[in-house]
Formats: structure tokens, sequence, C-alpha cells
């Protein structure tokens, strides 16, 4: 490994491989969990349930630096391969950004949370839920000329079921089952070996 530490904490001295491995297996296990999670549909005008908490918990176990980014960059493309085969959209840019963009700030406010850190865990999964939905809902006002209140709902309801049913609710307990079970299987990415 090379590279360095910097006075934020934030790690960039990890190898390529291991970060497209990070990425990868984030995407294949969160596009699974959408599989099942949007099979209940969406609530009008566009609110619907994708489990959040999936790539929260992985970003857990990681430290804060380019495998955060990296296991962001995964749940934006699990997304992003939901979206294509679902029927891509013009505003589906908005989303892989706004995925990127909030499940690493989800990073950054869990990357020194201990599995027992509720009130950690619980405001960085609302958050990141929040942050990602304000990208995304863009779309609605940007390119489909929806009105301001409807770009509100979109974002109250999102963060709700995107940051707390399926964020922080389950968010919790799977960490709590993972730790101590997990890190041998990330190598050098986990959090517990690599801070």
């Amino acid at each position: 490994m090379s590279g360095a530490t910097t006075s934020s904490g934030f790690r960039s001295d990890f190898d390529f491989t291991t970060l497209i491995t990070l990425a990868g297996m984030t995407a294949v296990i969160f596009l699974g969990g959408l599989f099942i999670s949007e099979a209940v549909g969406e609530i009008p005008p566009d609110i619907d349930f994708k489990p959040f908490f999936i790539v929260y918990a992985i970003m857990f176990f990681v430290p804060w630096g380019t495998p955060t980014i990296s296991v962001a960059v995964g749940g934006g493309l699990g997304e992003a391969i939901g979206d294509v085969i679902e029927g891509y959209e013009i505003d589906d840019p908005f989303g892989l950004a706004g995925y990127v963009v909030g499940f690493t700030v989800a990073g950054y406010m869990m990357k020194d949370a201990n599995a027992d850190d509720y009130v950690t865990l619980s405001l960085a999964a609302i958050v990141g839920a929040f942050v990602q939905i304000l990208i995304e809902g863009l779309g609605i006002i940007v390119i489909e000329g929806e009105a301001v209140s409807v770009y509100a709902t979109v974002v109250a309801g999102n963060t709700v079921t995107h940051g707390i049913v399926l964020g922080l609710i389950p968010l919790i307990p799977t960490v709590a089952a993972l730790e101590g079970r997990v890190e041998r299987f990330m190598g050098e990415a986990a959090k517990t070996t690599a801070d």
C-alpha cells in the first residue's frame, strides 16, 4: 500500500483492487436488496423503498477515506444497474450523483462510530438519505418541471423510507449482528484492522 492519512483521518493508502472489490461487492448486494424492496412499489408522487442500510452497514466497517467512496460508488452503481434493468429515465444521473454524495456523507458521519453509538448511526442514516434525495429530487424540478411542493413531498417521503424505515431501523441490528464477523473477510479494508 502507498498513500497517506490526512489530518482529517481520510485514508488513501488502499490499492485499486481493494477499492474495486468494495465497490463491486456493494453494487451486487445493494442491487439484490433493491430487487426485493422495490417490489413493494411506489407511493405517489415518487416515494419508494430502498434498502440504504445495506450500503450503510458495509460502509460502517471500512475506514473513512477511499474505501468509503468506493462503497458509495458501489451503492450508486447498484442503483444505476437497477435503473437500466427497469428502464432508464432521463433524470437518473441526478440519482446517481445523489447516491454517491449521500452515502459518502453518511460514511463521514459514521467514521468514528461504534456499533452501539445509536445516535450517530441514526443521524448518519437520516442525513445520508436526506442529502441523496435532495440531489436526486432536483431532477423532478429541472427535468420534469414539477412544482417545489412535489419536490418537498418527495424529499420528505424518501428521507423517511430510505433514512428511517430501510435506513436506521435495520442498520442498528445489522451492524450489531455483523460486528466481529465480517472484518476478516474485508482484509485490509476493515475499519478495525486498518485504523
